[in-house]
């Protein structure tokens, strides 16, 4: 479970995986993050027009797998459109 000082560092690294995301050409942007009952929802939006939504969410999700392999439990990446 992570704890309110652990979040920084959790979302910092949420967005470092993003950015290598769009190299490949998923563009993503955590958009706010929210630790609520033992787990930390960071909210995931496009950050560009396009893009397909089953690459968003195997990029969520591959990333959720790889953070939970080391060490980062209770981590859920949450897509939205931003208005």
């Amino acid at each position: 479970m992570p704890t309110q000082a652990e979040v920084p560092g959790i979302v910092a690294e949420v967005r470092r995986r993003l950015a290598e995301a769009s190299k490949q050409g998923v563009h993503l942007q955590v958009v706010k993050d929210k630790l609520e009952d033992e787990w930390l929802y960071v909210v995931v939006a496009p950050s560009q027009p396009g893009g397909r939504a089953l690459d968003h969410a195997e990029t969520m999700s591959k990333i959720e797998r790889e953070m939970r392999r080391q060490g980062t439990d209770h981590l859920l990446l949450v897509p939205t459109l931003e208005d």
